[in-house]
């Protein structure tokens, strides 16, 4: 059993911690941080002070640990202080870990949207992690464990003898660094953003919860202020929910459509091609086409919620707070439709069991998660849409709904299925070269558009052969984007680009000529198009931010996309992404129409001023004042 070390062995313990962690968190800065003597040393300062400050809940609930002990000895009480110690700190090793394979993957740390993923049922599982990532995760988790566990057992054993009467400990020269160097660099960041000097702004976006401190007014009355300090935060004002903003006036149709609703996982609009998906392509050729069609974010959660709610991805969370349904589904239940809802992930996460589907009875709601690989339960899940067709009552009209999986990473796909090689036979996220392997990695993702392309046609061939498909509202869509390294990452969730945000979009109406619309287009769009159909007399904007795509005077001149905690402007000549309720120095992504960044971001914004104010009063349309 190990002795209950003493003070100083503690604290030197935590001294190789944090010189540990100090080389963990200069492992997120970029190289060119380094360039500039300015930036340099407000890096260094920042990785010294914030390397401690990540690490200081555990030194504190070590210490107060071992106090306790020391006054109230326990039986194993070496035992639980070395347990707590080296767990506490390995967490935080490992959180640092993740968060730099995050960043270098999405370009964002562990934010809410992590923990969200982390902390709903599904969420890891949405990931479509392999057993060998996760393997490799395990064995990652268990070095940087077995490292902490090793220094303590060093600090613990290593004779401590009694420092000369007078001298500093080295604890006590640790703690003066982390001072003078948090000092410095906070009193560095107000400077820089009191004066717009961005390297710096844009260095601290390198730490995880980095607390900006600013100090304009005083740097105004100073005379060092910029008057080119772009920061700009939407807000989104707290009140509840007014959705719709007026009852709706519903008058049903004699013989409503019946509605197939198909979502693919991160299918973006390149894969629309003949070569790829010739089904949906000769489908699309009978159809109203969306050429430039983007998603209402570049994440599942703002994707799916947009098509259905034709509202902005930040409604999501009072949305969710609520469990209110979409408009749309009361509809469809008051016109008394028959549900078949089908997922191969899950309906709990994201949440849309609280949300799109809050009102729908379990036996309508169908989740394949687990067991076979996603192909196999997306084509087990469409034999039983089909079936679930055929033993429909056909006196009521009924409603499908499917979320293919194939199409989510590492996109899982059959052997027959591979139109594209080579392809990485073992995708495992941890240890993929991207800069090298890219290729071989989309070649699997076309692969797994091919097999998804094969599902949607047994679709559309059983509804023709049972004489549906001119009574049927047929809608295939993607989620979002996926990105390989077109603009320099992989995946979703982390930019607005068109790789991320622009997904197919194939509408088939009954009695509506074929169509290709070759102007911007947008998720928000559809419950605005669907809801007149079913006998909505409503304008959309009572209960939606989209257009309907059928109006003769349709035109949308831009879309809007969300993640987590920014919006986005997204028109033929711009893009521009604000972050949502952000505190401290703020700066906008700016870009041209190709993706490309523009330096200057003030005539961006001058340009756009007319559409910026009508996205900052849709961001509380749906809401009331708290009263």
């Amino acid at each position: 059993m190990p002795d209950l070390p003493s003070a100083r062995q503690l604290n030197r313990y935590f001294l190789l911690t944090w010189l540990i962690a100090i080389v963990q968190v200069l492992g997120l800065q970029s190289a060119r941080q380094f360039a500039a003597p300015a930036v340099a040393g407000w890096t260094l300062a920042a990785t010294i002070s914030y390397a401690f400050l990540y690490l200081l809940p555990a030194l504190l609930a070590s210490h107060l640990l071992r106090r306790v002990l020391g006054r109230w000895p326990l039986k194993g009480g070496g035992w639980l202080l070395a347990a707590t110690a080296v767990g506490l700190a390995g967490l935080t090793q490992m959180l640092l870990y993740a968060d730099r394979l995050i960043r270098d993957m999405y370009g964002f740390h562990i934010n809410g949207f992590v923990i969200n993923l982390v902390s709903t049922p599904g969420g890891i599982d949405s990931l479509g992690a392999t057993w060998a990532a996760k393997l490799t995760a395990a064995l990652i988790c268990a070095l940087l464990l077995a490292a902490q566990a090793g220094a303590y057992a060093w600090a613990s054993r290593r004779a401590a003898p009694a420092p000369p009467a007078g001298s500093r400990q080295p604890w006590r020269w640790a703690l003066l660094a982390v001072i003078l160097a948090g000092t410095g660099e906070r009193l560095a960041y107000a400077y820089s953003a009191a004066a717009n000097y961005q390297p710096i702004l844009f260095a601290s976006e390198r730490y995880p919860l980095y607390q900006p401190l600013t100090m304009r007014k005083l740097a105004k009355s100073l005379g060092i202020a910029s008057a080119q300090t772009e920061g700009q935060s939407l807000r989104v004002k707290d009140g509840g929910l007014a959705y719709p903003l007026k009852p709706l006036r519903v008058e049903a149709p004699p013989a409503p459509p019946n509605i197939v609703w198909l979502v693919a996982e991160s299918l973006r609009f390149d894969m629309l091609d003949p070569q790829i998906m010739p089904r949906l392509w000769a489908f699309s050729n009978d159809a109203l086409r969306l050429e430039k069609h983007f998603s209402g974010g570049n994440l599942t959660q703002m994707g799916v919620f947009s098509m259905f709610y034709g509202l902005y991805g930040s409604d999501w969370f009072p949305m969710r707070a609520a469990q209110r349904a979409p408009v749309l589904m009361d509809v469809l239940q008051q016109e008394r439709y028959q549900f078949d809802l089908r997922t191969s992930q899950r309906f709990t996460y994201p949440a849309f069991d609280k949300t799109i589907f809050a009102n729908m009875r379990p036996q309508d709601m169908h989740a394949f998660e687990s067991g076979p690989p996603p192909w196999q339960r997306d084509a087990k899940n469409i034999d039983d849409m089909l079936a679930f067709i055929d033993r429909r009552d056909p006196a009521r009209p009924f409603m499908s709904y499917m979320f293919f999986e194939s199409t989510h990473a590492p996109y899982d796909f059959p052997p027959e299925a591979a139109i594209a090689r080579p392809y990485l036979e073992n995708f495992n996220y941890l240890t993929a070269d991207f800069g090298r392997d890219i290729g071989q990695i989309k070649n699997r993702y076309i692969n797994a558009a091919r097999h998804v392309d094969g599902q949607i046609g047994r679709v559309i061939d059983h509804l023709k052969a049972k004489g549906l498909l001119d009574k049927t509202i047929v809608i295939v869509l993607g989620d979002h984007g996926e990105e390989f390294m077109e603009r320099s990452r992989w995946g979703h969730s982390a930019e607005f680009n068109r790789f991320q945000t622009g997904t197919p979009a194939v509408i088939r109406v009954p009695g509506r000529a074929p169509r290709v619309v070759t102007g911007i287009t947008s998720h928000l769009d559809i419950p605005a198009t669907l809801m007149p159909l079913l006998g909505v007399k409503n304008p959309p904007a009572d209960y939606s931010l989209g257009y309907d795509l059928l109006a003769p005077d349709f035109r949308r001149d831009y879309a809007v996309a969300a993640d987590w905690n920014r919006i986005a402007y997204i028109g033929n000549d711009f893009k521009v992404s604000f972050p949502v309720n952000a505190l401290g120095a703020i700066r906008n992504e700016v870009s041209d129409g190709d993706d490309r960044p523009l330096a200057d971001s003030g005539a961006v914004l001058k340009a756009i001023r007319t559409a910026m104010l009508e996205i900052m009063g849709n961001l509380s349309r749906f809401s009331r004042p708290l009263s």
